[in-house]
């Protein structure tokens, strides 16, 4: 807006400024080496006006053939870079690609144009590794160490060699100097994670977690889920050591951790029977249903059933299925009992809710037992076998 007032002021001066010159237009006169020259005002600015216009037009045209040689310096040198880059493009394109030879070919074209081997060392050491020359790609990425900008993608690509090569001491050494740059990278997390388990470093694990949390490398969920499979082994090695106790506290810890972690849950029931706790371990076993319905977990609270009375073996197997009444294991789980205890109609129902809910050859099979078993027919129960072989 102000824009608009400043130019509308400018316009209105003008105008008026070339109102009073005609209306007043006066006379000037110039005595020169002999010369007289008699005008008006206005013609006089006009002509003084276009003499300046000229010697601006001449000024800038003797500027540019003075500037012309740096002028054409700066285009080739620009032109070159527009090249470099190409290449350096071309070649990492390449090295996605896997074409080793192209890229080493375009990784030397880059240096040459661009000058600078700190742009094409990424590059070049990618290409060398994909030509399996990994003396000449360690070169280039201990080289990119030595500036903060490029220290990252080194270290990243001397972790990679060390994964390779098995080298788990030099990995966990690189991964712990890459996080310090890159501290919310959860690849990293998950590499060092993998490490310190594959070494027993159990401690050094939990306090990664608790790091990456704090970093925000991994969210809540994740890391509660995690730390459920590091506290599972460091149950699991209690357990080896004889220390049922110790290894009971720290399975209760997995389990609330995630409940869903069928291994923790199983070792905990485990447990839990050991002391003669069947209630508790039936009730752990009912949570992690609730969590996530599992096979495993299925099996287990089965085992918990009383023996040789199918029809109690249903009814503790409904309680269970009651913590996730309309899931698919559910209800085949269920149906199973009930094709076994002789309950045709809640077996049906059972067993064609799962078969809606997901069409699995173990579904149909039980259905053609049931037709057989109900009914002993024959015919009903091929098409359903016919049903379970095309699935």
């Amino acid at each position: 807006m102000l824009r608009l007032f400043t130019f509308v002021v400018l316009v209105a001066l003008l105008v008026a400024g070339a109102v009073w010159l005609a209306d007043n237009p006066g006379t000037v006169a110039v005595e020169w080496l002999g010369w007289r020259i008699e005008t008006s005002v206005p013609v006089l600015l006009a002509a003084l006006l276009a003499v300046m216009a000229v010697a601006h037009v001449a000024w800038k045209g003797l500027l540019g053939i003075v500037h012309l040689p740096a002028t054409w310096s700066h285009s080739r040198r620009r032109l070159r870079q527009q090249k470099g880059y190409r290449a350096l493009t071309d070649g990492l394109a390449a090295v996605a690609g896997g074409d080793a030879k192209t890229a080493g070919k375009l990784a030397g074209r880059a240096e040459k144009l661009l000058g600078d081997p700190a742009l094409t060392r990424l590059l070049a050491a990618q290409s060398a590794t994909l030509a399996g020359d990994a003396a000449t790609a360690r070169d280039h990425y201990n080289a990119l160490l030595e500036r903060p900008e490029t220290e990252a993608s080194g270290l990243r690509g001397l972790l990679d060699q060390a994964l390779a090569a098995g080298d788990d001491g030099q990995a966990i050494d690189l991964a712990t100097q890459a996080r310090k740059l890159l501290p919310a990278d959860p690849g990293l997390v998950d590499i060092l994670e993998t490490l310190y388990l594959r070494a027993g470093r159990l401690d050094e694990t939990e306090t990664l977690l608790d790091d990456a949390l704090r970093r925000k490398a991994l969210g809540r969920a994740e890391v509660d889920r995690r730390r459920a499979r590091l506290l599972d082994s460091r149950a699991a090695d209690a357990e080896r050591k004889g220390d049922r106790e110790g290894a009971l506290a720290v399975a209760r810890r997995a389990v609330k951790a995630d409940p869903a972690l069928a291994m923790a849950t199983l070792r905990l029931s485990r447990l839990l029977m050991a002391q003669g706790k069947k209630r508790d371990a039936a009730a752990a076993l009912e949570k992690a249903w609730q969590a996530s319905p599992d096979p495993a977990v299925a099996e287990a609270y089965a085992a918990l059933a009383p023996v040789g009375d199918a029809l109690a073996r249903v009814r503790h197997l409904e309680k269970l299925a009651q913590q996730r009444p309309d899931d698919v294991l559910s209800h085949r789980l269920v149906g199973e009992a009930c094709l076994a205890a002789k309950l045709w109609g809640k077996a049906r129902s059972h067993l064609l809710a799962a078969a809606e809910a997901r069409p699995e050859a173990a579904t149909y099979r039980l259905l053609a037992d049931l037709e057989m078993g109900e009914y002993n027919n024959a015919t009903a129960a091929q098409a359903w076998l016919d049903k379970a072989a095309a699935t």
